[in-house]
């Protein structure tokens, strides 16, 4: 069982990747401070994350993994708090500077690192961001319900109307005549 803030803050990722570790643990909101900001925050609920790290052929450092957690979300439509399974997966290459970002292939991400720790708390807490829905929405049948707007129904056949431009025909043909 994992334990609450077992997951160390501060990862030497280029020892971790040539050694092929993983590292596992819980965070707490109260380590997640913009996780905490964007969501209803009123109870404290664990996140779980798992982080890989490996060497690729070039030598550059991978981190693959996941970070999960029920987080309270406030419905758009009702206001009302509800609890979502957010799910982030983590994938990219470390680096440390712009320039190292700008090199990384198109189809991965760059993860920042300073001087060589990698902050993992906020790895996890902007994938979780990045995973949060755009527009929250609860599933109760009494907020759904209240929100379906009703739209008339239309009848199989459509009356007729009169075309505007029916004058401008009937001109046509007295000038061809």
């Amino acid at each position: 069982m994992k334990q609450p803030g077992t997951l160390a803050r501060s990862l030497d990722y280029r020892r971790m990747a040539q050694t092929g570790q993983t590292v596992t643990g819980q965070l707490s909101l109260k380590q997640l401070p913009r996780l905490k900001a964007s969501i209803d925050s009123r109870t404290d609920v664990l996140v779980d994350a798992e982080l890989y790290f490996a060497e690729d052929s070039q030598r550059r450092v991978r981190v693959t993994g996941h970070a999960a957690g029920e987080l309270m979300l406030e419905c758009q439509r009702c206001l009302e708090s509800f609890a979502c399974r957010v799910t982030a997966d983590v994938a990219g290459v470390v680096v440390e500077d712009d320039d190292a970002a700008a090199s990384v292939p198109r189809e991965d991400e760059p993860i920042m690192a300073v001087e060589g720790t990698l902050d993992a708390h906020a790895l996890v807490d902007d994938e979780l961001l990045l995973a949060l829905p755009l527009v929250a929405r609860c599933n109760r049948s009494t907020c759904r319900a209240d929100y379906i707007i009703d739209e008339p129904e239309h009848s199989a056949v459509e009356e007729e109307k009169p075309n505007p431009f029916a004058v401008l025909e009937s001109l046509k043909r007295d000038s061809s005549s």
